[in-house]
């Protein structure tokens, strides 16, 4: 574990104050005029009305490796307990942010995934919180960023028409269906149950992040609309993820399973069809079936006794729909939330299963770097309290353009036309905004 910070040895102060109005209310507002070169982290679940913005750090803990979560949960808790809150009755706690690679480490030829690191906790200098209709501002050690002074964008944008076939080289298309294809033969072998290939699609537009992040939270309300900026400001990791990988508040767990996808169709009656013909799918429902075992047995090693329905529904989003089945436990004492996100992590709906054969097969033939891609990142407070997200419907901002990610479950009676076509759904919720969203190639 690496720490840097520029606290000293002191103990930390965080001062909290309400906002009460103008556009200083939307945490998205301080972002837009923050430094380019600022740390930043963003955080919206509209649904929740959840909204959250860190900027600046005072204190990073990189870590890496098999012990990573372990890690992070230590350093948390050394920060929890170094801090002093002046703060009104009724306020939130400071927050931490932290993400994670979908590896315990990343290549030396991680690129433009290399200001990221395997594991990232932060501490920002300035947090804005709306929650329920209330703003806070926390500083801590009265640092400070600039105050906004204009709204940043609202509402959905005009996306032009955008096929990820059409942005696509062919012979990486190719290349995901010979994926598809080796993992199919290693579950005729009996060395696999599910598969979960994935693919990068290259443009070379470079979004504005804030119209962006206003478009996503405003398209998918349901989801949680993230980016994170390590310092330096050279990439941004964007996106609107469905899946909650673990979100705990007062002791209760809240998880899901979440695996097996189809489109949406504007026409009501097509839509129904499709909604229904994933819920009886034989194929469909084996691919959630081992998700669902491995979350009960993931959770039965931490001595948390959980409960689901026996059977998913379907949740549906925009574009996108997705088997689904809801998740809950009450935590035993010792059991927090970075211990549930390193028991969980990865879950056969991103990793596949059994997780030793299909990384193998992944690192073998799958060609890319995931880098934070299909990762845990969310928040965590003093209290124990906070949410994780498994970061899909994501892509990464840099230099050169952006890279957008997606991946999709492989069983026994699985085609890779149809799972190429399904990563091109995935691949579809992210890739207007960011058309709409660039000002211009670069």
């Amino acid at each position: 574990m690496a720490l840097t910070s520029d606290a000293g040895d002191h103990s930390l102060r965080a001062t909290t104050i309400e906002v009460h109005t103008g556009p200083a209310t939307d945490p998205l507002a301080w972002l837009a005029v923050a430094p380019d070169d600022d740390e930043a982290w963003f955080w919206e679940v509209p649904n929740d009305d959840t909204s959250w913005t860190g900027l600046g750090s005072v204190v990073v803990v990189d870590v890496e490796g098999a012990d990573r979560f372990a890690e992070a949960a230590s350093g948390a808790s050394e920060l929890a307990e170094s801090m002093t809150l002046i703060a009104p009755n009724g306020a939130p706690h400071p927050r931490l942010a932290a993400g994670f690679s979908f590896d315990d480490h990343l290549p030396e030829t991680a690129h433009a995934w290399g200001s990221f690191g395997a594991g990232r906790l932060v501490l920002p200098a300035v947090q804005v919180l709306r929650h329920a209709g209330r703003t806070w501002v926390t500083r801590i050690d009265d640092r400070d960023r600039p105050t906004p002074l204009l709204a940043p964008p609202t509402g959905p944008v005009d996306v032009p028409p955008s096929e990820p076939a059409d942005h696509a080289d062919p012979v990486a298309r190719q290349h995901y269906r010979h994926l598809v294809r080796l993992a199919l033969e290693a579950i005729d072998r009996g060395d696999l149950d599910k598969a979960v290939p994935c693919r990068s699609l290259h443009v070379d537009h470079r979004p504005n992040p804030i119209p962006l992040l206003a478009a996503l939270r405003a398209t998918y309300p349901a989801c949680a609309t993230l980016a994170v900026r390590p310092a330096g400001g050279n990439a941004c990791f964007v996106g609107a993820t469905p899946e909650r990988l673990a979100a705990v508040h007062a002791g209760h767990l809240r998880t899901a399973a979440l695996a097996g996808s189809a489109p949406r169709d504007p026409d009501p009656a097509i839509d129904a069809a499709l909604g229904q013909g994933l819920l009886t799918s034989p194929k469909e429902r084996a691919e959630h079936a081992v998700v669902v075992d491995a979350v009960d047995r993931a959770l039965a090693e931490l001595g948390v006794a959980d409960r689901h329905p026996s059977d998913p529904v379907l949740l549906r989003l925009h574009g996108i729909q997705h088997l689904h089945t809801p998740i809950d436990a009450e935590l035993p004492d010792g059991v927090g939330l970075l211990d549930l996100v390193g028991a969980l992590h990865p879950t056969p709906a991103v990793a596949g299963h059994p997780g030793g054969q299909a990384a193998h097969l992944r690192a073998e033939h799958e060609g890319m770097q995931r880098g934070w891609f299909a990762s845990p990142v969310g928040w965590m407070d003093a209290t124990g309290d906070g949410e994780f997200r498994v970061a899909l419907r994501t892509g990464l901002v840099h230099t050169g353009g952006t890279t957008l990610y997606a991946g999709a479950g492989v069983v026994a009676g699985s085609d890779p036309d149809r799972e190429l076509a399904e990563t091109d759904v995935k691949l579809r919720t992210l890739l207007g905004l960011v058309l709409a969203t660039s000002e211009a190639k670069p």
